[in-house]
This record gives structure tokens, C-alpha cells and sequence, in this order.
């Protein structure tokens, strides 16, 4: 049984009975956990039906390289809604000394997480105990929840390096397997480009450009509407761009673009023709 498929086992071992469920759990995109479930169903050992994904006669996956040890730092930090657990608040079922004292009965959301650092995609830097960071991915996300206790701790070394690196991935892929970059501490929510941070970003999305190779200029979109003008004017750039040689990347953060983009940015830009375009 291969890596993948393992992963899969532990996540319906766990509990998860939804393909959001393993998805969640193990971080795969939808299509390697599609493959591995048709792998175990024809291999017998899994069912899937009106009730979800069942294992029946699953060999025992190998146990994770890691242990949670000591580390409570999911229960602590994170957001569980099934037990009104608010975030970077200790779960009230936690007891010191005993654990999870309705482990046997606990939520979905706390049988099939397992942290990144858990599943070994890190070093023993971002141990959650140790940096007061969780990180775990979900299907187009890499979610990153830091402790209250040292909000800024994403910003330092050997973590901001890292995360930037993940954003850049998920820019660069291609169509709908890119993914955002997204860090919640405390009240404030950030999504990642590069190395560039954006606060507080909308509901309707960010708009951007590349500066250098790992920063970006934005523009937060306040409808999908806005958005739209925003990615219209972009594409005018990048054409702008290809038949000159460089463009003016305009500098409101919050601007609110409107058609026609072509003639103001040649003027901005200084190029020949703008003021017959005008």
C-alpha cells in the first residue's frame, strides 16, 4: 500500500466518512483521494454508500513517524465549533494529566486533523508546543493558526520564509490546483503573497501583480464586481506590458478601476500614443 493510500486509510480510520472529510485530513487534492479510495474499494476494502466511506478488513495503517506527545496545542488554539470551543481558548474537556476526557466521543473535526508537522512535512522548529504555531492544509488552503500568546511569531525565522515559499507554490500552479496561504492570530486574518502580507483580506478576493519574485502589489476587491474591473485592468497590464516593455502599476491600494483601463495606464505609464487613446 503506498504512501497516499495510507494516508487515506488513517483519515476513514479516523473517522472521516465524506471526501471533504479526507480531504480535510489529509491535505491530498480531490483527485489523489479519489484514487485512492477506488483502490481500496477494489481491493475490498472499503465500501462507500448512502452513509459515507466504511474500511472493512483495512490492514492496520503504519503508525505516523510522530507522536502528539506532550503537544495539545490543537486543542488549545484552534476553533472547534462541535464543543463551543473558541479559538486560543483550552478545550474545556482537556484535563491536565488525563487528556481528552471524551476522546472516545469527540467531534469529526478532532478524529481526522492531524497537524503538518504531525504528518512530517515539518521540522521539529514548528513542533506546535515549541513555536505556538499549527499548520494543516485542507484542500486549497494552507491554513496557519497561531497562539495568542506570540501573535507575531508567523513573522520571524525560520516560519515567515517557509510560509512564503508555500504561497509562491500556490500561486504558480496552474488553474484550479493553485491554493492561498491563509494565517489567522488572534482577531486578524493575513493571506500571504510571497512575501508580501495582506490584512484583513476580503470575502471577494485579492487582485495582484508581481513586483519582484516573491512580492506583489494588491488591491482587495469589495464585490465581484469590483474584482472583475480589478483582473480586467490587470490583463490590460500585462498586454500594455508585452507591447511595450513595462507598465505603470497604478499605486491606491483601494482604487476602484473603471473602463476604459488602456488610455490612463499608457499615460501613466509615459508611453507613446497615450494621448491619442485618451
Amino acid at each position: 500500500m503506498d504512501q497516499l493510500t495510507l494516508q487515506v486509510v488513517r483519515a476513514v480510520e479516523a473517522g472521516a466518512t465524506t471526501m471533504k472529510g479526507v480531504i480535510d485530513a489529509t491535505g491530498l487534492s480531490r483527485l489523489k483521494v479519489e484514487r485512492a479510495l477506488n483502490t481500496l474499494e477494489k481491493q475490498k476494502l472499503l465500501v462507500r454508500d448512502g452513509q459515507g466511506f466504511r474500511a472493512t478488513n483495512v490492514p492496520k495503517a503504519a503508525p505516523l513517524a510522530r507522536q502528539c506527545g506532550s503537544c495539545n496545542a490543537c486543542c488549545d488554539i484552534l476553533e472547534v465549533a462541535a464543543v463551543d470551543k473558541p479559538v486560543n481558548q483550552l478545550c474545556k474537556h482537556w484535563q491536565t494529566g488525563t487528556g481528552c476526557t471524551i476522546y472516545d466521543r469527540r467531534p469529526q473535526m478532532c478524529r481526522s486533523f492531524v497537524c503538518a508537522w504531525l504528518q512530517g512535512h515539518l521540522d521539529d522548529d514548528w513542533f506546535p508546543a515549541k513555536s505556538g504555531i499549527i499548520v494543516h492544509f485542507s484542500q486549497d488552503a494552507v491554513n496557519v493558526t497561531v497562539d495568542d500568546h506570540c501573535p507575531d511569531r508567523w513573522r520571524e525565522e525560520p516560519y515567515f520564509s517557509k510560509l512564503a515559499e508555500w504561497s509562491l507554490n500556490g500561486i504558480r500552479r496552474i488553474g484550479n490546483r493553485g491554493y492561498a496561504t491563509l494565517v489567522v492570530s488572534g482577531p486578524d486574518r493575513f493571506l500571504l503573497l510571497g512575501r508580501t502580507v495582506v490584512p484583513e483580506p476580503t470575502l471577494f478576493g485579492t487582485a495582484f501583480v508581481p513586483l519582484t519574485a516573491d512580492t506583489f502589489r494588491f488591491w482587495r476587491a469589495t464585490s465581484p464586481e469590483h474584482l472583475q474591473r480589478l483582473h480586467e485592468r490587470i490583463a490590460e497590464m500585462e498586454r500594455i506590458r508585452q507591447e511595450f516593455g513595462s507598465c505603470a502599476i497604478p499605486a491606491n491600494e483601494d482604487d476602484d478601476p473603471q473602463a476604459p483601463y488602456r488610455p490612463a495606464l499608457l499615460q501613466l505609464s509615459g508611453h507613446p500614443g497615450a494621448a491619442s487613446e485618451t
